[in-house]
């Protein structure tokens, strides 16, 4: 399978305005009783967590050209670790919605419930999201990681 390294941070800028916007909808839909909202909630977090294993398996593709500018190691590590992170955060994420909207479709009582429930795993997801990104900036505007990916 080629490489999908050069193309880490077009494919992260998806994952974070499709995540961001899914959880915004998701308690927008809470407060509102628009009935596109909750779909569209879930269509962008799934969008969203379909782009974030494209952008895990492009970063681990960008490992080894920007393990190779000295002295980012420790900062390639913990970019890694963290999108992985959010990686999950996005599938647990993407389950509870699932959930929410079966539920919902089925007229449950309970799927209030599960919508609250993620509206909150939808935050902890964009701070998991917002520490890996601040840790992909720090390699790339502080080791100009990026280069490295493009020039070897």
């Amino acid at each position: 399978m080629p490489s999908l390294a050069a193309f880490h941070p077009q494919v992260v800028h998806f994952v974070v305005a499709l995540i961001t916007v899914g959880v915004l909808f998701r308690w927008l839909a809470l407060w509102r009783r628009a009935a596109w909202l909750s779909p569209a909630a879930l269509a962008l977090v799934g969008l969203g967590t379909m782009a974030s294993l494209v952008a895990v398996r492009s970063g681990s593709d960008a490992h080894g050209p920007v393990e190779r500018v000295p002295g980012t190691r420790p900062a390639v590590v913990a970019h890694e670790e963290w999108g992985e992170r959010a990686r999950n955060a996005f599938l647990l994420l993407l389950a509870i919605e699932a959930v929410a909207a079966t539920l919902a479709a089925r007229q449950y009582a309970a799927a209030r419930s599960v919508q609250i429930a993620a509206a909150v795993a939808g935050l902890v997801a964009v701070g998991v999201l917002y520490r890996a990104g601040d840790l992909g900036g720090r390699l790339v505007y502080g080791y100009a990681g990026g280069v490295a990916v493009h020039t070897g």
